[in-house]
C-alpha cells in the first residue's frame, strides 16, 4: 500500500482517479493496513517483495494508480524508476509493464463505473 499510496502524492495533486484506485486496493487489502508515514515520504522500501511476482504486481498497482487519471507525470515516474531500479527492472519490461496499465486504465475505469453503477 505504501508504493501505490506513493505514486498517488508523487505529483502533489492527489485526483478523485487516484483516491477511488486506493480505495479499492484498500478493500481488497483491508482497511486494517496502516501505513507509516515514513513508509510514504522516507526512502522507497522494497524488501517485502521478494519475489519477481510480487515485484510485477506491485509496479502495475504503481501504474495503475499513475495512469487513473490519464496523465502520467514526470514526478510519478520518477517514483517509478526508482520502485522498479530497486527490483531490478527496467528497458523492455518496465515498458511492457507502462503500456498495458496505460491501455488498462480506461478499461478499469469501465469496470469502476459498472460496479458502481445503480
Amino acid at each position: 500500500m505504501a508504493l501505490v499510496t506513493k505514486m498517488a502524492l508523487a505529483d502533489a495533486q492527489v485526483k478523485p482517479e487516484e483516491v477511488d484506485v486506493l480505495e479499492e486496493f484498500t478493500s481488497v487489502f483491508g482497511p486494517e493496513m496502516r501505513i507509516p508515514p515514513e513508509e510514504i515520504y522516507g526512502p522507497t522500501n522494497v524488501a517485502a517483495f521478494d519475489t519477481r511476482e510480487s515485484q510485477v504486481i506491485a509496479l502495475l498497482g504503481m501504474l495503475v494508480v499513475a495512469f487513473s487519471d490519464k496523465h502520467f507525470h514526470v514526478d510519478e515516474s520518477a517514483v517509478l524508476t526508482e520502485a522498479a531500479e530497486a527490483f531490478g527492472f527496467g528497458g523492455p519490461d518496465l515498458l511492457k509493464m507502462k503500456s498495458w496499465a496505460e491501455r488498462t486504465a480506461g478499461v478499469y475505469a469501465e469496470f469502476t463505473a459498472m460496479r458502481t453503477a445503480d
